[in-house]
């Protein structure tokens, strides 16, 4: 940022009224002037009356006075300036109006400038207030003390981590400190800059001003340039701007407020940045791993990224943290990453069993595309193609017999069945005359919660017997998706939901959906329901089972051998990939209160109401297996 700080300088000094107590004296009675006022005319002692060529500016706020020197005839779009404490104290400072003060001093010392400030006599400097809310020294102050309307989501102070060392706006990895600590704060059409050296306010802070426009989320028009950003998440992302030598340079930022001996100056109260950066900057890869090939780096960047990308999206993560798995899982996760740096396993495998972790035990929503997950799901998981000869659940709607109708809904995604097939059922089962109805749910990997529940309901028999209530992660990826299910769905909850993620911390779990104690009801319009599940039916295809056992005291059963896969507590799911891999993370964004006490039982999915004692069915297709026969036989007992 050296480029930023020219030989034109303009200087902010501080002082205090506790360093010239009892040397500051006014007419009668003391006066503090409030506001910024601007230098108008230096008058000597022997009242020769001097124009200063250049421009000066004191502000007062409470016990706090900043000087502002800019040597220029004439402020221009951009300037830098020097944040220290003056070298000279007052005599005195009175008042000739409300907009107007005079300050005297006495120069004691020889100066570079004797026809402005001669040595061993009494300088007056007369001052006159700002009003001009325009003016671009207003704006700097303006921004040191935060105040803007915060319309774009840049607005505010950040924190520059570095610059990315290889020019790459998509990754936050291998940064390069750039000097002294440097602050942007973004405002209302301008910029500041601080670059703090340490030792402030006893020593100086260098600061650059510039306008700047915001062009959409993504862009802005900064200090004459265009720069390109790209969001990791709320509070971080990577600015590119185009070089003196025309080349890129990519530098990464982090939302954290000017350190805080500094913000008691100016009165405002930005959190520090409490993110664990070490993982992020090369010099911190060297000293704990060395050198290392490029493979082995995008490995470590892969595998980190992973982490993060589920610890701050996965909206069942802080459920976890807070139930007693912190400590294991920072054991397994610390495990993963030392054999992966030690070459003991590839990212696929480090990745897959990090994700697995959660899956076995927790929530079947979370998972991903390495080898490895998946060899893994596939053993956690039971294997109907090798306990059924011919497992391929396919679309039923009939009659078992005279009084029973089954509807067997391998999927709910909309095309295998259609919604148009699913009214049809709808419809021949209520002419169908059947007093008993069964929901063969087994094979269904989920979809739409529309689909199963259409048949579910009409087994239920009451209002809901408990309160219900379901949880989003606010986090910037999620909000991206949020974003297109309003636009698709035009819900005003997700609506509401947004506007409270747009202005919440992120990480925060928000309200997404409840349903009271007592609230609906239905009228059952059959004798019995049943449900059958297996250990694939997950998502909506287990939400049946959640619909019914909240709005069914005595209608509904749930028949099986095998726990459902494990996905019902969670939902509203999302995708990241991951860099320098074809990965792909999926987990949820949304979910259920029901998870806080469920997940201590590690033991996901629905259990059965009834076992069937049966052994597994010979095929399971378009047919009346042994399965239904028997449940049929069973629900009229």
């Amino acid at each position: 940022m050296n480029h930023y700080f020219s030989n034109r300088i303009l200087k902010i000094l501080f002082v205090t009224t506790v360093l010239f107590e009892g040397t500051v004296s006014v007419s009668a009675q003391s006066y503090q002037p409030q506001g910024l006022y601007k230098l108008k005319e230096i008058v000597h002692q022997d009242g020769k009356h001097m124009e200063a060529g250049y421009q000066q500016y004191k502000y007062y706020k409470d016990d706090t006075t900043l000087e502002f020197t800019y040597y220029s005839s004439e402020l221009e779009e951009s300037f830098n300036f020097i944040v220290s404490y003056p070298e000279v104290q007052p005599l005195q400072m009175t008042s000739t109006s409300d907009s107007t003060f005079t300050l005297r001093w006495f120069n004691d010392k020889n100066t570079q400038d004797e026809r402005l400030f001669p040595s061993q006599t009494t300088i007056e400097e007369k001052y006159e207030m700002v009003k001009d809310s325009t003016n671009a020294i207003q704006q700097v102050l303006n921004l040191l003390e935060m105040k803007m309307d915060k319309s774009h989501r840049l607005q505010g102070a950040w924190k520059m981590r570095g610059r990315q060392s290889m020019n790459n706006a998509n990754s936050q990895y291998w940064i390069v400190p750039n000097g002294p600590e440097t602050y942007q704060i973004f405002g209302n059409g301008a910029s500041v800059t601080i670059v703090n050296s340490g030792g402030f306010p006893r020593a100086k802070m260098q600061g650059y001003y510039s306008p700047c426009t915001y062009l959409d989320e993504s862009a802005i028009k900064w200090d004459g340039r265009t720069g390109i950003l790209n969001w990791f998440d709320g509070e971080t992302a990577s600015l590119t701007l185009i070089g003196a030598s025309g080349q890129p340079m990519v530098t990464v930022w982090d939302r954290c407020g000017l350190p805080q001996h500094i913000q008691e100056l100016f009165g405002t109260r930005c959190p520090q940045t409490t993110k664990d950066l070490s993982s992020y900057y090369t010099e911190g890869f060297l000293k704990k791993y060395g050198n290392q090939p490029d493979s082995i780096r995008m490995a470590y960047e892969t595998f980190d990224y992973a982490v993060n990308a589920n610890e701050k999206n996965n909206a069942i993560f802080p459920v976890l943290m807070r139930n007693g798995y912190e400590e294991e899982y920072k054991e397994m996760k610390e495990s993963l990453l030392s054999r992966l740096m030690n070459g003991e396993m590839d990212v696929d495998e480090a990745v897959g069993r990090y994700m697995f972790w959660f899956y076995k035990d927790f929530d079947r929503h979370t998972n991903c595309s390495s080898r490895t997950f998946s060899q893994l799901r596939s053993e956690a998981l039971v294997n109907y193609k090798a306990l059924i000869a011919h497992y391929a659940p396919e679309p039923v709607g009939c009659k078992v017999d005279k009084d029973t109708y089954l509807l067997r809904l391998p999927s709910s995604q909309g095309n295998l069945p259609t919604w148009d097939w699913m009214l049809n059922k709808v419809e021949e089962f209520k002419q169908s005359g059947c007093q008993y109805l069964i929901l063969d749910l087994r094979g269904n990997g989920g979809g739409s919660d529309a689909f199963g529940e259409m048949f579910a309901k009409m087994m239920c028999d009451c209002s809901s017997l408990n309160d219900h209530q379901s949880f989003y992660m606010n986090s910037t990826e999620n909000n991206k998706q949020l974003k297109k299910y309003c636009k698709a769905f035009h819900l005003s909850f997700m609506d509401k939901v947004l506007a409270e993620a747009e202005s919440t911390e992120e990480g925060s779990l928000i309200h997404w959906m409840s349903t009271p104690k007592g609230s609906g009801g239905f009228t059952p319009m059959v004798r019995k329901g049943a449900i059958i599940i297996d250990n694939y039916s997950a998502s909506a295809g287990e939400s049946p089972v959640s619909f019914v056992r909240t709005y069914s005291k005595s209608h509904a059963k749930v028949y099986g051998r095998d726990r459902s896969m494990g996905c019902e507590m969670s939902g509203n799911c999302n995708n990241i990939r991951l860099p320098n891999s074809n990965i792909v993370l999926t987990y949820p964004m949304t979910v259920d209160a029901e998870f806080e006490e469920a997940c201590k039982d590690r033991n996901p999915g629905f259990k059965p109401d009834v076992m069937i004692p049966l052994p597994y069915p010979e095929q399971l297709t378009d047919n009346i297996d042994s399965w239904v026969l028997w449940v049929a036989k069973r629900m009229k007992k």
